[in-house]
């Protein structure tokens, strides 16, 4: 068994500058294929030689740095946020923890586009705090009367971020150092709490109205 702590001294530390290269981008790059594994007929997911992880469920993929693939943070509906160590990772078989990333991301990546932002579908990758941050909803919520209604949608750790970050206008690094866990969980933690409110307000009325779903 190919364990992950093995893989990641197989192959080289990716060079991200800016966003990971597209699904396309990689393909052609026709890099080595260090290690592959089929998951079912639909999906597959293979790790290349320059440290790129492609990830594959029927027409979907995405592309992501193996690297980067440390702990991982698990944020149910229920109020507990769970803290996996990257060590609990490291012996075990390496496609693992890489499938866990490549779902969030491709979860992400339909966020994305459901929510109808200008970006092209390959390219979305590492750029979340980027397009986190073009999104208003919650910023105009947090000056809204329905703010304490909407809270109330989101998980125990949600309200705390969105607290922090929007009221009292914390960096999520500085979050990240409160909770005692990642920026990216911080980041993630945001996009989900805009995820819920989203779905159950309605923020594209064309008279500016705002109200909760019939």
């Amino acid at each position: 068994m190919l364990t992950l702590r093995e893989l990641r001294n197989m192959v080289e530390v990716a060079e991200v500058e800016g966003r990971v290269p597209s699904v396309k981008a990689l393909l052609e790059a026709k890099v080595p294929i260090i290690v592959k594994e089929l998951l079912s007929e639909q999906a597959e997911i293979s790790v290349y030689q320059n440290g790129f992880v492609l990830y594959r469920v029927g027409k979907r993929a995405t592309v992501f740095p193996l690297h980067s693939c440390k702990e991982y943070i698990y944020d149910s509906n229920i109020e507990a946020l769970t803290n996996i160590n990257e060590r609990f990772f490291d012996n075990e078989n390496w496609y693992i923890r890489l499938i866990l990333e490549g779902e969030d991301r491709l979860v992400k990546n339909q966020e994305v586009r459901n929510g109808k932002k200008t970006i092209s579908y390959s390219a979305v990758a590492e750029d979340w705090n980027e397009l986190r941050e073009e999104d208003s909803t919650l910023a105009h919520l947090i000056l809204c009367e329905t703010m304490e209604e909407a809270l109330l949608l989101l998980t125990e750790n949600q309200r705390y971020v969105i607290k922090r970050h929007y009221l009292d206008e914390v960096s999520q690094r500085e979050i990240a150092k409160e909770l005692g866990v990642s920026n990216q969980a911080v980041s993630d933690m945001i996009r989900k709490a805009i995820c819920r409110v989203q779905k159950a307000y309605r923020m594209d009325k064309p008279d500016g109205q705002k109200g909760r779903r019939a």
